[in-house]
């Protein structure tokens, strides 16, 4: 039955797992961000795989694919905070488009994730 998944086995939670490693390191060697982007973007990060996990956990459709939905919205925060120029001044460039490719793949490995949800 689809609730009792392995959620740790889709390419989606490993993806948001990695990512949320990566872009903590990277913040790590990147000091001080000017306002709350640095924050944001590791609070945006960490909270991606829970959401995807937390979608499979005895939830029913509509729960599972709002969360899934919420995963997705702060898959589309990364992407803005990553493309923003004040990240890209203490994250160099070709780091930050590293990380922005992982998570374009991530926002289709949570879309084609949805479909796994149970049906109402």
């Amino acid at each position: 039955m689809l609730q009792t998944m392995d959620v740790r086995e889709t390419p989606a939670w490993r993806k948001a797992l990695g990512l949320a490693h990566e872009v903590c390191a990277a913040l790590e060697g990147a000091g001080d961000l000017p306002g709350d982007s640095g924050p944001r973007l590791r609070r945006a990060a960490l909270a991606v795989p829970s959401l995807v996990a937390d979608a499979f956990l005895d939830t029913g459709a509509g729960d599972c694919r709002q969360r899934l939905s919420d995963a997705a919205a702060r898959v589309a925060e990364l992407r803005q905070l990553l493309l923003s120029p004040e990240l890209r001044l203490f994250v160099p460039g070709s780091e930050a488009d590293a990380l922005l490719a992982e998570a374009e793949a991530l926002a289709g490995e949570i879309q084609m994730l949805c479909g796994k949800c149970p049906e109402a």
